[in-house]
């Protein structure tokens, strides 16, 4: 798999040869990026990281520092391979656990986001049980940009996602690319409580 734009345009990523990952085609992942736009300086956040593509193109494209997270013990060893052959290594946090601990974890180290990125399994109901997480463990603020990868068959209804506003959703096959923001109000609710 190659990076498809930055700095390190044209440079491989390995992808785990374990069948447990699904991985987002290089043609979505520009179009991801043309999406978010400027990203300099940013610190991103890959849940659900896979071999690492997502956080590797971000850095490849002026982010400063992410937060991967991966469960399978074999896909996060590729992801950090990914990361040292690039040599990114230095500035890329790899956490080797299920997502539903790692964000109270991130929550607990006071971490805040300016990019937070999840492309779960599909259909699997992971987005909402992660969105829930977010909503109880800020490590986010009014500017942070959430996207979210999923499957045409899973309606994603913002009006339910007490707490944030879209912005866009766009569908490339299968694939939908969600973008929203946590929502101002519901913000200043959590720190007045």
């Amino acid at each position: 798999m190659k990076i498809t734009g930055g700095s390190l345009k044209g440079r491989n990523i390995t992808i785990a040869g374990n069948g447990v990952a699904r991985y987002t085609s290089s043609k979505i992942r520009e179009a991801l990026f043309d999406m978010i736009g400027d990203i300099q300086d940013n610190k991103v956040l890959d849940l659900f990281a896979g071999s690492g593509s997502f956080a590797i193109e971000a850095f490849s494209r002026g982010a400063a520092f992410a937060t991967c997270v991966e469960k399978d013990k074999h896909t996060a060893i590729a992801l950090k391979n990914n990361l040292m052959h690039l040599s990114l290594n230095n500035y890329c946090h790899v956490l080797n656990m299920d997502v539903r601990y790692a964000i109270p974890f991130l929550y607990k180290k006071a971490y805040i986001y300016d990019i937070i990125f999840m492309d779960p399994p599909y259909e699997r109901g992971c987005i909402l049980e992660t969105m829930s997480l977010l909503k109880d463990n800020i490590i986010y603020d009014k500017n942070t940009t959430f996207i979210l990868e999923h499957s045409k068959r899973e309606t994603l209804n913002f009006s339910t996602f007490d707490g944030w506003d879209e912005i866009t959703s766009r569908r490339y096959g299968d694939t939908v690319i969600s973008m929203c923001k946590p929502d101002y109000s519901f913000l200043m609710k959590y720190k007045e409580s």
